[in-house]
């Protein structure tokens, strides 16, 4: 099978797969916003000023909240799919794993600690921290950070794997990023493994 330079997962996956890494910055920001607009937090009333209000204190973290539940329930939805379809995919023997889990440390220091100082009640900050998140997911989308995922983390692993492919009379090696829940992952045994981007896989030990 060969490999496309483009993801072959659709922009709703990437975009949840994007949300759920960014998911400890959104949760720390609501909670941010929370703990700084408590006194706000009672019933005003439909009015100009008390939806003024509302929207100053708490509207980044109430449109944070929101992207964060459709990100969550995308990627459940993403992983089922790639479950579902795994046979459809290829058989593949790993001859070398390294665990890459630790990128998503990397990850959090690089691209959502910078933000924690940030003041949400300005509209100002907010949009520019819109349009950060934009590029930033521009950038995502055309590379494999789409597997650096801190969410993922919590019950898959990264692997840098090279394998050949099973039944290839070549013995050709290949390397690949691997997301797995095989948590007891060996080197030298065959995997299922589910292309979604350019050498990028959805991959399970064999049985």
């Amino acid at each position: 099978m060969r490999a496309s330079n483009n993801n072959k997962l659709r922009r709703g996956a990437l975009f949840s797969l994007f949300v759920t890494s960014y998911t400890p910055l959104f949760l720390i920001v609501i909670c941010k916003q929370l703990k700084e607009g408590w006194e706000y937090i009672h019933w005003g009333g439909w009015n100009k000023d008390a939806l003024n209000c509302f929207f100053r204190h708490f509207g980044m973290s109430s449109f944070l909240g929101l992207v964060t539940i459709i990100g969550v329930i995308g990627v459940l939805i993403l992983l089922y799919n790639l479950e579902k379809n795994l046979h459809n995919g290829i058989v593949a023997k790993v001859v070398k794993i390294s665990n890459r889990n630790s990128e998503a440390i990397g990850y959090i220091a690089t691209y959502i600690v910078p933000f924690l100082t940030s003041d949400f009640s300005s509209l100002f900050e907010c949009l520019m921290f819109i349009a950060i998140m934009v590029l930033i997911y521009t950038i995502y989308i055309h590379s494999n950070m789409i597997l650096i995922n801190p969410f993922l983390n919590l019950k898959y692993s990264l692997l840098e794997v090279d394998y050949c492919v099973v039944g290839d009379p070549s013995n050709e090696i290949h390397d690949a990023l691997i997301i797995t829940n095989t948590k007891d992952y060996k080197e030298k045994v065959n995997y299922n493994i589910y292309q979604i981007g350019f050498k990028l896989y959805y991959g399970k030990e064999k049985k």
